[in-house]
């Protein structure tokens, strides 16, 4: 559009303007009654080439134009088709009912009352060519005209042609309507045959048996036997000799590994390798409980418990610990101290460590507090740790060294090499409170031997351990004998010289265990090949069908024994290696088989039997106490009505009493007054009274008059108005209590009047005459007043424990039958 300033601006200016809005277009000068229509007028109307209203030369006047008579929104020929540049925008009721939409750059509103066919393509473009043509009114025309057409009559006629193509699309009668596409089938006479038979199970792999297993051959080749078997070959090659085939060695090998284990199996008694004093490796404690208990590694028998290594949960058959599990046959160095042996976990750097020494390291820490692994932050470690020296094994640099708890005690030493020597080493959970609530910590103190407190000092090689190597030949001192201090002069002297002692044998301490921690460095790990009996290598050289095999054998099976060294002595079968003790365990538990089904049936037999007398036991109890809790009610309403019949006149001071306290709600006159807090109390009162008190004093029959139950209360209030000032919660609570407490011992005291009471005996007065229901008289009607009186007054409760005695007479007649 060619205008001459920015609409943007133009429209953002107008909004702070008020309707109505013009047009500021010479040749437009539209008027708008919205916003909104201003603004798509200016965006969307083509000013340059105005389009002429219909049936009318548009006028160039200001205000709304007027409204035809035959342009109603309803009307479907000329709403449908109306065109929307000249219009306004549709009011709330239009847009109820009609639809806005733009055609080829038109607005075209459509009634959403009127039904709307569908057309195809094929069906459009084959009404297309008669409407052009027979009609004259098509592009074609002024050609066909010699040209003498004016421009505008063209225009003309393109737009009755789309009117008409748009009622054509609109109007119900224009054409025949489509028909959706039917199915077409056939049926087939010949007879197709069935669906092939499913099978009865899908194809699955069942895991062969122990005993399957042990009759095949296992043992895999690999390329230091295919190196040691090419030495054989050639060998047996240069002395004229058939090689020995691959088969054939493998088979050996699996024959070796396999009797080797039968062996062991044999003669090893499982219950030997449990220690029943061992302690654990870790925390050096013997103690276990249910759900802590001390695991055995089954292949280096490693004594751990489950928080100490991280094993929630026991396994079922075989436990090995981690480093027998991950690296079985190649021994493990700990990144954080020199030694060797222990409980070792993998770091996040693919090394191992102690879990003793990431425990007591501070900067380390586990990935996973529950399973104790990974450990990792072992780089946070200060390079001043890692130059530590250890003072019990004098090693610097080699691994990471805590430090004495001792204020200023620098020693420092390796955690291993704090547990071989027996320091003192604890770890206990503290719980501390604070501003954000309450939090637990655990505290490690580690003291070296000089300041280890007296009486928790270990034997050396930790809790017990013996001294492995120790003689006292070597000069150690044993217990120091107290000498007799018998001048105060030599205490000094004393001293000093017990200190030199503690220090050289402190000496002498740490000496040893540097020696033993020495010598286990630099032991050769035991390894233990089971040895296989010569009858059982002869069953297996019968076997071969080669020359000289029985050379040949001596040579393989001292391969096979170096090469089981070499793994320390870990079996070459994996299978043999994960289902040792779980193996063992069914061996164990074939045999007895059926006398262990007859021994679980039994006590299954005998559980239910238990089972079946707690039951009845329960239900036993369940009665007597149903029972008891009836006859507890028995006795409360028993009770009650021995009260309303021996001392009627206390169970109305009760009821009295019970009123006049309800009516003090700030409970100011519950307890007596407190003599710490208003010290000069007694010197105002004579005679201090609450209702405590009066309580105290009515359970001790002590009111034998109305007078006197009222003069007490009457003593609490004057007692309060006598201390308190005018202008104190207290005395218009005092008040307030004697105007409510009068109304109330009032209505008490006519109560008492018309009941008739003994104030001497705290009884009824007794009636007059035994002939009363025969004879009824003004005296008789008037004792069965004051009767039914007193059931009024007391027997609110009566009433209501009578009928709670029968009910619970029927009850308890109920539960005997």
């Amino acid at each position: 559009m060619g205008l001459d300033f920015d609409v943007k601006t133009f429209c953002h200016n107008l909004r702070a303007t008020k309707p109505p809005y013009e047009c500021p277009v010479e040749t437009c000068r539209k008027v708008y009654k919205s916003y909104s229509g201003i603004e798509y007028h200016l965006y969307h109307y083509d000013h340059d080439n105005p389009t002429p209203a219909q049936g009318m030369p548009q006028k160039k006047r200001k205000g709304r134009p007027p409204r035809q008579a035959g342009n109603t929104p309803g009307s479907p020929n000329q709403s449908e088709h109306s065109h929307s540049p000249g219009r306004e925008t549709m009011t709330y009721a239009q847009a109820q009912r009609m639809v806005e939409l733009e055609i080829h750059g038109h607005i075209h509103r459509i009634s959403i009352f009127e039904n709307i066919d569908v057309v195809s393509e094929d069906d459009s473009e084959a009404e297309d060519p008669p409407s052009s043509g027979g009609g004259g009114g098509g592009p074609d025309t002024p050609a066909a005209n010699g040209g003498k057409a004016t421009p505008k009559s063209g225009k003309h006629k393109s737009k009755e042609k789309k009117k008409e193509g748009s009622s054509h699309h609109h109007s119900a009668s224009s054409g025949p309507a489509v028909k959706l596409p039917e199915v077409v089938y056939r049926e087939l006479d010949q007879e197709r045959p069935d669906a092939p038979t499913r099978q009865s199970s899908y194809y699955r792999y069942i895991d062969k048996s122990v005993e399957e297993l042990d009759e095949e051959v296992e043992y895999d080749i690999d390329e230091e036997d295919y190196i040691w078997l090419d030495i054989m070959n050639d060998k047996r090659r240069s002395d004229g000799v058939t090689p020995i085939p691959q088969e054939v060695f493998e088979y050996l090998m699996d024959r070796l590994e396999k009797e080797s284990y039968f062996e062991s199996h044999n003669k090893t008694d499982p219950s030997a390798l449990i220690d029943e004093d061992a302690v654990c490796c870790i925390c050096n404690d013997g103690e276990c409980q249910n759900s802590n208990v001390i695991l055995f590694c089954d292949m280096c028998n490693l004594a751990v418990h489950q928080e100490c290594y991280g094993v929630p949960y026991i396994p079922e058959g075989q436990w090995l610990c981690r480093r027998c599990l991950q690296s079985p046959s190649r021994a493990v160095d700990c990144a954080l101290c020199p030694n060797k042996g222990g409980a070792f976990k993998q770091t996040d750097d693919a090394r191992w460590a102690h879990v003793v020494c990431a425990l007591w390291i501070p900067e380390v820490c586990f990935a996973n507090t529950v399973f104790l692994e990974p450990i990792d932050s072992i780089e946070h470690i200060p390079p001043a740790r890692w130059k530590l020296t250890c003072y019990i094994c004098k090693q610097r640099g080699s691994g990471a060294c805590i430090q004495c708890h001792k204020a200023n005690c620098y020693t420092a030493f390796h955690v291993t090499c704090a547990q071989q020597a027996g320091l003192y080493m604890k770890m206990e959970p503290v719980r501390e409170t604070g501003a954000n609530g309450t939090s637990f910590s655990v505290r490690k103190t580690a003291y070296c031997d000089i300041h280890t407190p007296p009486g928790l000092a270990r034997p050396l090689g930790g809790v017990g351990g013996a001294s492995m190597g120790s003689s006292h030949s070597e000069g150690e001192l044993e217990e120091d004998d107290e000498p007799s201090i018998g001048h105060d002069d030599d205490t000094k002297g004393w001293s000093s010289e017990r200190a030199k002692r503690a220090k050289a044998k402190s000496r002498l301490k740490m000496k040893r265990a540097r020696k033993i921690l020495a010598e286990k460095r630099n032991a050769a790990p035991v390894v233990s090949v089971p040895c296989i009996p010569p009858h059982r290598l002869s069953k297996i050289t019968s076997n071969l069908t080669v020359p000289r095999k029985s050379q040949f054998m001596q040579r393989l099976h001292s391969y096979w024994t170096l090469k089981r060294q070499s793994r320390n002595g870990v079996p070459l079968l994996r299978r043999l290696q994960t289902h040792l003790q779980s193996q063992r365990n069914t061996e164990q538990l074939q045999p007895d088989s059926e006398e262990n089904n007859l021994a679980l049936k039994e006590q299954l037999k005998a559980w239910q039997r238990l089972r079946h007398d707690l039951e009845r036991a329960r239900l036993l109890v369940e009665l007597i106490r149903k029972r008891e809790k009836l006859k507890r009610e028995t006795i409360k309403v028993q009770q009650m009505a021995l009260e309303m019949q021996l001392t009627p006149f206390l169970v109305l001071l009760r009821n009295t009493l019970e009123q006049l306290q309800d009516r003090d709600t700030s409970n100011f006159f519950t307890e007596p007054v407190p003599l710490a807090e208003v010290p000069d109390y007694l010197d105002h009162i004579e005679r201090p009274m609450d209702f405590q008190t009066m309580w105290n004093l009515l359970e001790a029959h002590r009111y034998l008059s109305f007078e006197a139950f009222e003069a007490d209360f009457g003593l609490i209030v004057n007692n309060c108005l006598k201390y308190n000032a005018k202008d104190t919660v207290f005395y218009r609570a005092a008040l307030r209590l004697r105007e409510m407490g009068g109304a109330v011992i009032r209505t008490a005291r006519r109560q008492a009047e018309r009941i008739g009471l003994d104030y001497d005996t705290g009884m009824h007065l007794p009636r007059e005459g035994p002939s009363l229901p025969h004879h009824p008289s003004s005296t008789g009607r008037h004792d069965e007043g004051e009767e039914s009186s007193s059931q009024e007054i007391s027997g609110k409760g009566e009433t209501e424990g009578i009928s709670k005695l029968s009910s619970v007479y029927t009850l308890q007649n109920s539960f005997t039958n």
